[in-house]
C-alpha cells in the first residue's frame, strides 16, 4: 500500500493520486452538473410531463446505488483503473444515446446504465483516496476532492449557456467531459492501490460500525438536493420574495460549498472530526432554516444560503475523513460503497419529505425539515462523542 510513516513520504505518495483524482473529479462534476439541467430542458421541449422528467432524472440514482453495491467485486477482479474507466466510457455512451431516442422506457434504461458508470467512479475514487491518505491532513485531502467536484458541478451548466439544449452538441460535449475524466485515472495505472476484497457494498456496514458517518451522509445527502430543487420554487411562490433570489440562491449555495470545504477541513483536523462535525451541522442547518424568513432581503438571504449550504456540505468531507480513519484495506471499498448508497438514498428521500412539509406550510416547511434532520444528527453524534471522546 501507499501508507508511509513520514510526512515527506506521505506527500510523495499522496501527491500523484490526489492531484489526478481531483482533476478527474472536476471533469466528472462538470459533466454531471451540465447533464442534469440539460436532459430536463431537452425533455421539456418534447412536452414531456414534469412527473416523467422527475422519474427519468432520478433513475440514475438507482444505477449509482447498484454500482456501489457491486463495486468491490468488480475492483477485486479488474482493479481500480480499469473498473473506473469502463464506467466512465459507459456513462459517456449513454449520454449520447439519450439524445437519439424519445422513448420513455429507453430513457429509463439509459439513465440507469449511465448511473452505473458514474457510480463506479464515485465509489472507487473516494476509496482510492482513503487508501493512500495519511492520518495527518486526512480531512483536507477529502475536502480538496469534494471541492473539485463542486467546482465542476458549478461550471457544468455553462455548456448549456454556450451551446443551448436543442441540438445534440451539448450531449457530445458532456460525453467528452466524461472521457476526459478517464485520462487522469489512466495516468495512475502504475500507482493504483491493491484491491483487497472483503464484502459487497452495504449501508449496513456503516450503520453498524460507524453510525456517525452514516448519519453525516444522511444529512448531507438529504439536505443537498432538497435545497437545490426546492428553494427556487419556494422563492417563486412566496409573494414577498425578491424574484432575483430564484436564480441567485443556488449559485450562492454552490459557491459556499466550494469555498468553505478546505477551511472546515483545517479546523476539523485541528480540533477533532466529530466535535467539529457537530458544530458544522448545527450551525449550517440553523442558517438554512432561516432562508424562508429573509426572502425579502437579497443580501441576507444570499449570505445565509452561502454559509448554511457550505457548512452542511462540509459534513460530506468530514464524513469521508471519518470513514477512511475507521476502515482500511479490504473494508474501505465496501464501506465507501455503503457511504454512496446512503447518500443517494438520502438524495432520493430528502426532497420528497421536504416537499411535503413545504406543501403544508411554505414558510415553516423548510425550517421544520432542517431542524428535524439536525436533531437526528445531534443525538447520534452526541452519543458517539461521549462513547469515543478522542474522535
Amino acid at each position: 500500500m501507499f501508507r508511509k510513516s513520514t510526512n515527506a513520504a506521505d506527500s510523495m505518495t499522496i501527491a500523484p493520486g490526489m492531484a489526478m483524482i481531483s482533476l478527474s473529479a472536476i471533469a466528472l462534476g462538470a459533466a454531471f452538473g451540465g447533464y442534469l439541467p440539460l436532459i430536463a430542458l431537452w425533455m421539456e421541449t418534447l412536452e414531456v410531463s414534469f412527473q416523467k422528467i422527475g422519474i427519468v432524472s432520478g433513475t440514475s440514482a438507482l444505477g449509482i446505488i447498484c454500482s456501489a453495491y457491486f463495486a468491490p467485486q468488480l475492483t477485486q477482479k479488474y482493479g481500480y483503473v480499469v473498473t473506473i474507466n469502463i464506467g466512465l466510457v459507459l456513462a459517456a455512451v449513454m449520454t449520447v444515446l439519450f439524445r437519439y431516442t424519445e422513448n420513455c422506457a429507453a430513457w429509463l434504461a439509459i439513465r440507469f446504465a449511465g448511473g452505473l458508470g458514474i457510480g463506479l467512479h464515485w465509489v472507487l475514487t473516494e476509496a482510492w483516496l482513503a487508501n493512500i491518505v495519511s492520518d495527518h491532513g486526512r480531512t483536507r485531502v477529502m475536502a480538496i476532492y469534494a471541492t473539485g467536484i463542486s467546482v465542476g458541478f458549478a461550471a457544468g451548466p455553462a455548456i448549456i449557456w454556450l451551446f443551448g439544449f436543442s441540438t445534440p452538441t451539448p450531449f457530445y460535449l458532456i460525453a467528452l467531459f466524461l472521457l476526459v475524466a478517464a485520462w487522469p485515472i489512466y495516468r495512475l495505472r502504475r500507482h493504483e492501490p491493491k484491491a483487497e476484497f472483503s464484502s459487497g457494498g452495504s449501508p449496513l456496514l456503516l450503520i453498524r460500525r460507524a453510525p456517525t458517518v452514516a448519519s453525516a451522509c444522511i444529512v448531507a445527502g438529504g439536505v443537498d438536493l432538497a435545497l437545490i430543487n426546492l428553494v427556487p420554487a419556494m422563492v417563486a411562490r412566496s409573494p414577498d420574495a425578491e424574484p432575483v433570489l430564484a436564480l441567485a440562491l443556488v449559485p450562492a449555495m454552490a459557491l459556499g460549498t466550494m469555498l468553505l470545504q478546505y477551511p472546515i477541513a483545517i479546523v476539523a483536523d485541528r480540533y477533532g472530526l466529530l466535535k467539529v462535525s457537530i458544530i458544522v451541522a448545527t450551525t449550517g442547518l440553523s442558517l438554512c432554516s432561516l432562508i424562508p424568513f429573509f426572502l425579502d432581503s437579497i443580501v441576507i438571504a444570499i449570505g445565509i444560503a452561502f454559509l448554511g449550504a457550505g457548512l452542511v456540505y462540509g459534513l460530506y468531507s468530514i464524513g469521508l475523513a471519518m470513514l477512511s480513519k475507521r476502515f482500511a484495506n479490504g473494508e474501505i471499498i465496501a464501506a465507501n460503497a455503503g457511504f454512496v448508497i446512503i447518500f443517494e438514498a438520502a438524495n432520493l428521500m430528502g426532497p420528497g419529505i421536504a416537499g411535503v412539509l413545504l406543501d403544508i406550510n411554505i414558510r415553516l416547511g423548510l425550517p421544520i425539515f432542517m431542524i428535524s434532520i439536525g436533531v437526528f444528527y445531534l443525538v447520534i453524534s452526541w452519543v458517539r462523542l461521549h462513547a469515543n471522546p478522542d474522535e
